[in-house]
């Protein structure tokens, strides 16, 4: 018996402390909607990743965390940003606007430059977008799901811009551990 216990192993469990979640804040202001709820079933079943939507009242897509602006689309309908930790965000602005082709839309970041939280990125029309756009609500997601371990969404039902949590992400542990 004893031998026995001397083998057996037992599996570290990683406990999950706040400073181990990346916060990622909102980038637009406005009313969240589950992810669920989001009329494109590429985001609405997850395919893209986890996450949540913002119905924007702001027109600037602030960064939601800091990390490196990795994609930035010439049409400007959507940006994703690499953590530190190497979490990838992506921020999609509305539905099917990639059509409108940048019309509405002005980019003020410069792709794989560095960018802190809050930093804007993509001014929006938001006016002529509530009029053109399939539908405003806009996803923000983490698109490297095999990294995390658990995500949150923000308990609060509306968010301001840089300033409210949207999101908490704890990442997995590296695999040595």
């Amino acid at each position: 018996m004893v031998i026995a216990m001397l083998f057996w192993r037992r599996k570290k469990s990683i406990p999950s402390h706040e400073a181990d979640w990346i916060r990622i804040q909102a980038p637009f202001s406005g009313k969240t909607v589950p992810l669920t709820e989001v009329p494109d079933p590429v985001f609405a079943q997850k395919m893209v990743g986890d996450g949540v939507a913002i119905l924007p009242e702001s027109d600037r897509l602030l960064s939601p965390v800091a990390g490196t602006l990795t994609h930035l689309f010439p049409t400007g309908h959507a940006a994703g940003i690499t953590t530190d930790e190497g979490l990838e965000i992506l921020v999609h602005i509305g539905m099917n606007t990639v059509e409108l082709k940048g019309d509405g839309f002005t980019v003020l970041a410069t792709p794989g430059k560095r960018v802190e939280v809050g930093e804007p990125i993509i001014r929006i029309d938001l006016e002529k977008l509530q009029r053109t756009a399939k539908s405003m609500v806009s996803p923000v997601v983490v698109t490297n799901m095999d990294r995390v371990e658990k995500i949150k969404p923000a308990a609060s039902s509306v968010v301001q811009a840089g300033t409210d949590e949207l999101l908490r992400v704890l990442p997995k542990p590296p695999k040595d551990q």
